[in-house]
């Protein structure tokens, strides 16, 4: 098998990922692979913006607090601190890269505000940041002679000599498997939305970085954790859209079918209520009236605004006939975010030596139980520059076995995957039982069971995605049957 050999190897091309291969690529070289194309990320879809206590009436110390409120007491105090200091200095890396955001009248940088924010204070570029920041750090890491991307490149497994991670194999377009050895290896593969029938995510958000890292035996926690986020787009024949937070920052009101705006009954912080206390309210609501959806209205908004800050929004929904200064849009929730993942210090170091974990795919304890919204960003950027940091001191790593890969067919992992997105997507959601929990983790158990079963084929990436559905589905599954109190994003009824 071909091996390939680097300083630094980076599994991920979000934000994450391509923030510590700029900052790794100081130190040595840096071999970035990705299973799609580069741009193609968690990070290229984000809306809203980057949370930074950057504005004139703002401070780190409000930041923290209002993570903390959303965390529900599950926060790891010093990574919050850790993050909120450091957010200033990740924005003007940003700025420094390239990134444009959006400025008001004297220069100073636009602020928005959402959900759980006590202030103004969410940089962005319109309602397309990420796709913004993306293109800044795409164009430096292509400028640097020290990084080489290998795109169309899918790991399929953690490389381990002993207790320590020296690398990964992975199947390269047109090469087959190749053997990528580096001192250092950093997860960054992003989120696990499609484990759901309905998500925010792209189709590449399927738990990769989990699975692996959990075959390789890192401790995993916290995947219970699973943000809804309130608002997408209900259209019964149209994949999830997200409408951004910053609309409701901006004015945005939610009613039900009558037009009543209901959240009066659930939060006295209205539309601007943590992401979990929307998403139950809109649930609740649609029960109670038995409806598909809520409405999300910004009619009384003024039409230049909207198009202006939100062209995305405004231009997606405009194209399937709703205007947002005329219409009331249909929104339901959907997976949107995992607060749990791959355990990590403040330097991004995994409980296996030699293995570095950043982004979505990472736990480090500054969401607790609810990520607070435009937190997400600025945790890829502020954790991966302390884990290019940290890694420079990781010694050469050894040599290591390499496993058969196992792969079925794509057309025998169809109804696997389904089958089990189905299952969380009706048992472990939103709101949850204990028999429903525990339906699901039968589930899991007998497609797995049945995946192995199949027929061995080669390599495809869907199959292998499918697997890797299977086995990250148990980690959420078990920490939602073993956590025995409503908190943040896991409400179990049975608790209530």
């Amino acid at each position: 098998m071909e091996t390939r050999k680097f300083d630094y190897l980076v599994i991920g091309s979000g934000l994450a990922g391509l923030a510590f291969a700029l900052r790794a690529s100081t130190h040595g070289t840096v071999g970035v692979i990705t299973k799609a194309e580069i741009s193609e990320s968690n990070t290229q879809w984000a809306q809203g913006g980057i949370a930074a206590a950057v504005g004139e009436a703002d401070s780190w110390e409000l930041h923290e607090r209002d993570t903390l409120v959303a965390g529900a007491g599950l926060c790891d105090e010093e990574a919050v601190r850790f993050l909120v200091q450091e957010a200033p200095a990740a924005i003007q890396w940003l700025v420094d890269l390239g990134a444009e955001f959006d400025s008001a009248q004297g220069g100073e940088l636009s602020l928005g505000r959402e959900g759980g924010h006590s202030r103004h204070r969410i940089v962005h570029h319109a309602d397309k940041t990420g796709a913004e920041v993306e293109r800044a750090v795409v164009k430096a890491v292509r400028d640097n002679p020290k990084i080489t991307v290998y795109e169309r490149t899918f790991a399929t497994e953690l490389l381990t000599d002993g207790d320590r991670c020296v690398g990964a194999v992975a199947e390269v377009e047109e090469l087959g498997p190749v053997v990528f050895r580096a001192r250092a290896t950093l997860l960054a593969t992003g989120g696990c939305g499609k484990l759901y029938q309905h998500t925010t995510n792209p189709s590449v958000a399927t738990a990769d970085g989990i699975a692996l890292a959990g075959r390789a035996g890192a401790v995993i926690e916290n995947m219970e954790f699973m943000q809804f986020h309130p608002t997408t787009l209900f259209h019964p024949q149209l994949r999830s859209f997200l409408i951004t937070e910053a609309v409701r920052g901006a004015g945005g009101t939610l009613r039900n079918h009558l037009g009543r705006r209901f959240m009066y009954d659930f939060d006295e912080r209205l539309e601007l209520a943590p992401r979990d206390v929307v998403a139950r309210a809109i649930e609740a609501e649609m029960a109670k009236h038995e409806t598909w959806c809520v409405y999300l209205d910004t009619t009384h908004l003024d039409p230049k605004l909207l198009h202006h800050e939100f062209p995305t929004v405004y231009e997606r929904l405009t194209s399937i006939g709703i205007e947002m200064e005329k219409d009331w849009i249909p929104v339901v929730p959907a997976q949107h975010y995992s607060c749990g993942g791959v355990k990590t210090d403040l330097d991004g170091r995994t409980t296996i030596p030699g293995l570095y974990a950043s982004g979505e795919v990472a736990c480090t304890g500054v969401h607790g139980a609810n990520r607070l919204a435009s937190n997400s960003l600025l945790e890829a950027m502020v954790f991966s520059m302390a884990a290019a940091k940290a890694c420079v001191d990781e010694p050469e790593g050894g040599q290591a076995e390499v496993s058969p890969l196992r792969c079925i067919p794509e057309s025998e992992s169809v109804r696997l995957r389904r089958a089990m997105q189905k299952a969380m997507t009706t048992h472990v959601a939103i709101n949850r039982t204990d028999e429903g929990l525990k339906k699901a983790a039968q589930i899991q158990k007998q497609l797995l069971a049945e995946y192995d079963r199949k027929p061995l084929a080669p390599f495809a990436r869907y199959p292998q995605e499918s697997r890797h559905i299977l086995e990250a589905a148990k980690y959420v599954i078990d920490g939602a049957l073993a956590r025995r109190a409503n908190i943040g994003l896991h409400f179990n009824l049975d608790l209530v």
